[in-house]
């Protein structure tokens, strides 16, 4: 039985049913209301704005919903009729439109649960839109992945961790590669140019070039 739990409320058949069947991957257990919901062994929830029977009173709906939740994450299902009255003050993380599409369910929970999973790590380094799993040796850029070197993710988990700090060359190669490395200083100026090819833009906005000296990771609020 696969781990992720996932709460569904809903209270319509069809809703049940679709929602299963595009998902794949998660323990779906299903409630008919907030009142037998238990958020502590769930990942997410999913509900069907249909479950409440008064749209004009949702976002006090919502509200209650997410003091039972607390920071557990919210998928609302939604249908075109709603959208014109969709409110993004409302308590919910995300919505879906049902009827569902193809694999848009699966990757809208995958995205609430790799958010959740990433805001809850001790070990995630965060400065812009880069994330840093220092545990699992990963680098986000928003919601996508950048496949590093070890090298590369070492040079840029250093400078990131000593933020504001310039380092040399010299310095650079002595903290990465080790003092035994006999490689010239040019190693760095080639890793840091893959760097700035992976990262793109994102690159300029966090790693600085100090003329003459070498390269600092810019403070970040």
């Amino acid at each position: 039985m696969p781990e992720k739990k996932l709460g569904l409320i809903s209270g319509n058949k069809d809703v049940i049913a679709e929602f299963r069947e595009h998902t794949t991957g998660y323990d779906i257990r299903v409630f008919s209301s907030m009142s037998t919901l238990k958020p502590e062994e769930l990942l997410c929830a999913a509900l069907d704005i249909d479950s409440i029977e008064d749209f004009d009173n949702v976002q006090f709906q919502l509200s209650r919903i997410r003091k039972v939740l607390h920071s557990l994450p919210v998928l609302l299902i939604l249908r075109v009729g709603h959208l014109h009255r969709l409110e993004f003050e409302w308590f919910f993380d995300e919505f879906v439109l049902y009827p569902f599409r193809k694999m848009e369910v699966q990757r809208r929970l995958d995205k609430l649960i790799w958010e959740k999973n990433l805001g809850s790590s001790d070990n995630i380094i965060k400065i812009g839109n880069l994330k840093i799993d220092m545990d699992k040796y990963s680098v986000y850029l928003n919601t996508e992945q950048i496949d590093l070197t070890f090298k590369e993710f070492e040079l840029l988990r250093f400078l990131v961790e000593n933020r504001d700090r310039v380092f040399s060359r010299k310095d650079l190669l002595n903290k990465i590669w080790g003092i035994e490395y006999i490689g010239g200083t040019r190693t760095v100026d080639v890793h840091i140019r893959r760097l700035r090819g992976k990262l793109g833009e994102e690159f300029n906005s966090i790693i600085e070039t100090v003329r003459n000296v070498g390269y600092r990771c810019k403070a970040q609020e």
